[in-house]
């Protein structure tokens, strides 16, 4: 009886963990967009960026502002678990457009 516990105990910690990694890939693929913007860089460029940092499975939006740009950026959290559970992860940055606008 004790075995089938420990199994889901294991799987809910690395579904934990698994979704804490994620979520600290979206952030930083929020951030690196959000700069590639600023500095002036096309949507294809931003849309790479979030590729090669959070995977090919992650989905950007792009909000202009007066002055600024946000980037929001979503993924689903890897893993059996995380995907019966409809795990998914969310970050957005936002920075000020660099140079003359």
């Amino acid at each position: 009886m004790a075995i089938p516990a420990v199994i889901l105990l294991l799987g809910l910690l690395l579904a934990a963990v698994s979704a804490g990694v994620a979520q600290i890939r979206v952030e930083e693929a929020a951030r690196s967009a959000a700069r590639t913007l600023a500095r002036g860089d096309d949507p294809d460029a931003v849309a790479q960026e979030v590729r090669r940092i959070a995977g090919g499975e992650a989905e950007h939006t792009v909000e202009p502002g007066t002055g600024t740009v946000t980037v929001r950026v979503t993924s689903a959290v890897p893993g059996p678990v995380a995907a019966a559970a409809g795990l998914r992860v969310a970050a957005s940055a936002t920075l000020a457009l660099e140079g003359p606008r």
